[in-house]
C-alpha cells in the first residue's frame, strides 16, 4: 500500500496545462511520470497524500531536478546536493523559469530515491540531505 494517494502530472500545450491525475498510483506509473519531466511541456510533477503532504519534483532538463516535501503546506523540506556550489541555475517548473540555487538541482539518482521513500512511507529519505525552508505565510 502507497502512502501517497494520487499522482499529478503537469502537461503544457501552448499555455493550457493538459496533464492528467492517477489516483492511487503504483511506483511505475510514479517512476515514469519522473522521467518524462524535460523541462519544457513536461516540469512538474506532485506526489500527495492530501492537500497538506505532498511531494513536488520539478524540472527534468539536462538531468536537473528539483524536489520539495510538505507535511503542514507551511514549512519544506528541499532535497539539496551539498556538494555543489553557492551557484544558481535557471530551471522551468511548473511552466515557468526561474532561478534555483545550484544545490536545490539534484541529479535522476537522488530524485528518484526521495520519490519512492516519500511514496512509501512518507517519510524523507535518511539517506539523502534536506534543508528546511519556512514559508512566508503567516497565519
Amino acid at each position: 500500500m502507497m502512502f501517497v494517494s494520487n499522482l499529478s502530472i503537469e502537461k503544457w500545450i501552448g499555455n493550457k496545462n493538459e496533464g492528467n491525475l492517477i489516483e492511487n498510483p503504483d511506483w511505475s506509473q510514479i517512476e515514469a511520470a519522473i522521467r518524462q519531466l524535460n523541462g519544457k511541456n513536461q516540469t512538474l510533477v506532485t506526489l500527495a497524500a492530501d492537500d497538506e503532504t505532498y511531494m513536488t519534483i520539478g524540472g527534468g532538463s539536462a538531468g536537473k531536478y528539483v524536489v520539495s516535501v510538505t507535511f503542514d503546506n507551511l514549512d519544506f523540506y528541499n532535497l539539496v546536493d551539498l556538494s555543489k556550489p553557492e551557484a544558481t541555475e535557471k530551471l522551468v517548473i511548473g511552466g515557468q523559469e526561474g532561478l534555483y540555487s545550484a544545490k536545490m538541482s539534484v541529479d535522476l539518482r537522488r530524485c528518484l530515491l526521495a520519490a519512492r521513500t516519500f511514496s512509501e512511507s512518507g517519510k524523507l529519505d535518511s539517506l539523502l540531505s534536506w534543508e528546511e525552508n519556512k514559508s512566508l505565510v503567516t497565519v
